[in-house]
């Protein structure tokens, strides 16, 4: 569970930090820089997976496509870029993991920072480009430390996650007398006995991170697991509408580009569940089912509304079709880690948006629940620009983006409001004014089921939680 993440250098991610909870969007008009956040998420957790230069090639422009140059993830300027990048998170981890042979241990402590810094070299005469990794760490936070930087939750939530304690870290840089860059993998354990594998960070073409697949070092592990959790769903409408062969494993989850939504509803043997939750988007909704089909080999997922009349998913709207990925989801008790979703409103008559807010709410873990499987340790991020999202949200979920320009570049800034716990935990940091706010909420886009005295009451509810 990502709580906090720093960024320095990356694409118009000049110098921010941003703080999470369970639930949180982030609100900006197009343009501001909200999908950059998502990018550098994105980013983090492919450099735990894959070579740095083919992490940065993933890495997407404005438009959705990939970059010509990885040099282009870097901070530009008017004549220049910055040659240099800096990321750290801090985040909450499983006490439990599982490596890559299916053997299972227990990290020994449950929150730690990650950091790392890389630098971008340009071989002018051979134009081939490098990204070097300069520095990398894996630490544990204090008890005191993490708790007291932490979103409001409960005592029962802290004792179901606050797991173990160490006094050394997991992964360090140092520098030798001659300027070379050397990065630790230290001992895995309640000490910091035993000699550290030492490599030179100058040859490394991935993260040490990376490169930990076994419980021998199971807390490094867990944050490697952790990382990989970190999911940017793009649910594309015919992998919604596609049904499932035979060939898909039994125990599958829908997949961030929305496929398996019929294996996963399969296995999960909550139809009822899932159709009730449907019916607070499309009333009509009856039933839902998962038909196999044993001479063609697959199973399809259908929708019976109210007449008798079924549907299949191919039929539905995409709209429709997004709602019931989320809502499996949700469902899903193995699905957890981090749920990165753009525009939720996309699709979505604007009477049902609260539907949708709702469901994203309540697909987070619950801060004042212990974290077990009826309450998994799943966050979600959404980011917005419409105004009827925001007048959904709770002003403790909501992290404003906005563009300000220097004389030689434009940056991204993340803002929160006052009277919140972000305000409280970061005082002396400049708050996000309520105009801000009130700029979204005053757009013209209503939904149809709002007159303007139900807008006004809801900005006279805004209005009264700063007063």
């Amino acid at each position: 569970m990502l709580t906090r993440l720093r960024v320095k250098g990356f694409k118009s991610l000049g110098d921010v930090t941003v703080d999470f909870g369970p639930f949180t969007c982030v609100a900006g008009v197009n343009g501001a820089g909200k999908s950059n956040l998502f990018d550098v998420i994105v980013f983090l957790r492919d450099l735990v997976d894959m070579p740095i230069i083919a992490a940065a090639n993933r890495v997407r422009d404005r438009d959705g496509k990939r970059f010509g140059s990885v040099g282009s993830i870097f901070t530009r300027y008017k004549n220049s870029s910055a040659d240099t990048m800096e990321l750290e998170v801090e985040f909450l981890v499983s006490d439990v993991v599982v490596d890559d042979f299916g053997r299972q241990g227990a990290p020994h402590v449950t929150h730690l920072r990650y950091r790392i810094a890389l630098g971008y070299k340009l071989d002018e005469t051979s134009g081939s480009e490098r990204i070097q990794l300069l520095d990398e760490a894996l630490e544990y936070i204090p008890k005191r430390d993490f708790r007291r930087n932490l979103f409001p939750h409960a005592d029962v939530f802290w004792e179901s996650v606050k797991g173990g304690t160490k006094t050394s870290n997991f992964i360090s840089t140092e520098k030798e007398a001659d300027g070379r860059a050397i990065v630790n993998i230290h001992q895995d354990s309640g000490t910091s006995r035993g000699r550290p594998e030492r490599i030179p960070a100058f040859g490394m073409e991935r993260t040490a991170l990376s490169g930990i697949n076994t419980i021998d070092r199971p807390t490094a592990l867990a944050a490697r697991r952790e990382m990989q959790s970190w999911a940017l769903l793009q649910l594309e409408p015919s992998a919604l509408r596609q049904p499932d062969d035979f060939s898909t494993p039994s125990d599958i989850h829908v997949a961030p580009s929305g496929a398996h939504m019929p294996a996963t509803l399969k296995w999960l043997n909550k139809d009822a569940a899932v159709a009730n939750r449907l019916s607070e988007l499309i009333p009509d909704v009856a039933e839902l089912s998962v038909e196999v089909d044993e001479r063609r080999e697959l199973k399809t997922l259908y929708l019976t509304n109210r007449d008798g009349i079924k549907y299949p998913a191919k039929a539905l709207s995409d709209g429709t079709l997004r709602f019931l990925a989320l809502a499996i989801i949700h469902a899903d008790p193995l699905a957890g880690g981090l749920i990165c979703l753009e525009e939720p409103e996309n699709g979505i008559h604007p009477s049902r948006v609260r539907a949708m807010t709702n469901l994203l709410r309540d697909m987070a873990v619950d801060p004042n629940e212990a974290v077990d499987e009826h309450n998994p340790l799943r966050q979600v991020i959404i980011n917005t620009h419409s105004p009827l999202v925001v007048q959904e949200l709770k002003a403790d979920d909501l992290v404003v983006c906005q563009q300000y320009r220097q004389k030689t570049a434009t940056f991204s800034t993340f803002g929160f409001l006052a009277k919140t716990w972000r305000a409280e935990k970061m005082p002396d940091q400049k708050t996000t004014s309520l105009s801000t706010l009130l700029a979204y909420l005053n757009a013209d886009e209503v939904s149809e089921d709002r007159d303007s005295s139900t807008v006004r009451a809801l900005l006279r509810e805004q209005l009264a939680l700063f007063q």
